[in-house]
């Protein structure tokens, strides 16, 4: 394994989520939509998100959903009577919250854009709490879902996680889990950021159109960057189902740009020298700020921020480069609500 490599290797094992922590939010996916099938109507049943898709690292919400029977449910949406969305999400929360009440007697639902957030309330040994995002969705006469907008026209948007998360976990085995490291060592660049400029979907949806197989993870990750610097300067990321609107960029289209260029010459630097153990950890302290130690003594712009945050937590550096503090939590963004914005 190239030095490279193996720092990238190391560092996707101290971000992953505990076995402990994945095993309860895929149980509590399973109930949760163990309690929603008895909504009358419930034609069939899907997980989506990072969970499903394996590529989680602190956000381990676990997003799944219902898919309802048009025959019965006639008068929702476009390619019905154009019922909006609001009360047959409000009475699937409240089954669902009730049927689970006696379990978690602590769990807590609210709505958001998208779906019916659950909060158990339930810690874990770790100090987790996995939630889950449950969607209401309709079939699309012409493909793919219709998910509830709740937030803004009240009305439905066409999307097609079920699509996402075939392509996500299709073989060959090989080309999936590069692609999922690639994924996750890049969502956890992203959140680094006081504003994140990208939502996990654009992440997964710019990784599905550049990684190839045999590629391995640190050429695959130089690579994602490349390619998404390049692909982000000319437009927002299309929908890899081709069913929901491009995926928008959450930070000006410029700044997103420079972050990525920035990133894509560190992983550069790193690989051109990789037989430079100071060197590629270098790069790779400047790629990864919040997570790996330069080496001693090295001038790069990790020492330099590790020595200001102690006396200047508001910092500001290069291409977007935000510090918050050694302290400073690390906003997390969901699956699902990038395409629409």
């Amino acid at each position: 394994m190239s030095r490279t490599a193996d720092v990238l290797d190391t560092l996707r094992g101290k971000i992953a989520p505990a076995d402990a922590t994945l095993e309860e939010a895929r149980e509590r996916r399973k109930t949760t939509i163990d309690a929603a099938r008895a909504f009358k109507g419930v034609a069939r049943v899907y997980n989506a998100g990072s969970i499903a898709h394996g590529t989680a690292n602190e956000d381990t919400d676990a997003d799944c959903g219902i898919v309802l029977d048009r025959r019965m449910w006639k008068e929702l949406g476009p390619d019905g009577e154009d019922a909006g969305p609001a009360e047959v999400v409000e009475e699937v929360r409240c089954l669902v919250r009730e049927t689970l009440k006696t379990d978690y007697p602590d769990l807590k639902t609210w709505l958001s854009k998208r779906a019916i957030v659950l909060q158990f309330h339930a810690e874990l040994g770790n100090g987790s709490d996995p939630s889950v995002d449950l969607i209401v969705a309709l079939q699309r006469c012409s493909g793919g879902l219709w998910i509830p907008n709740l937030h803004g026209s009240g009305s439905w948007d066409a999307a097609h996680p079920i699509r996402h998360t075939e392509l996500l976990t299709a073989d060959p085995k090989s080309l999936r889990v590069t692609r999922a490291r690639i994924i996750r060592l890049a969502k956890c660049w992203n959140v680094q950021y006081g504003e994140p400029g990208m939502c996990s979907f654009n992440i997964e949806a710019l990784a599905l159109a550049c990684t190839t197989e045999g590629m391995g993870l640190a050429k695959g990750l130089a690579e994602f960057f490349a390619f998404a610097s390049k692909d982000v300067a000319k437009h927002n990321t299309p929908d890899p189902a081709d069913v929901s609107k491009p995926i928008k960029l959450k930070v000006e289209r410029h700044v997103m740009v420079a972050r990525l260029e920035k990133a894509a010459d560190l992983m550069q630097t790193a690989l051109d020298h990789d037989d430079d153990d100071v060197a590629v950890k270098t790069a790779l302290a400047d790629l990864f700020w919040k997570h790996l130690k330069p080496p001693a003594g090295a001038a790069s712009k990790a020492a330099m921020a590790r020595s200001l945050r102690t006396g200047n937590s508001g910092v500001r550096m290069g291409a977007g480069l935000t510090l918050g503090g050694a302290g400073a939590e690390v906003k997390t963004t969901r699956a699902f609500g990038g395409a629409e914005g």
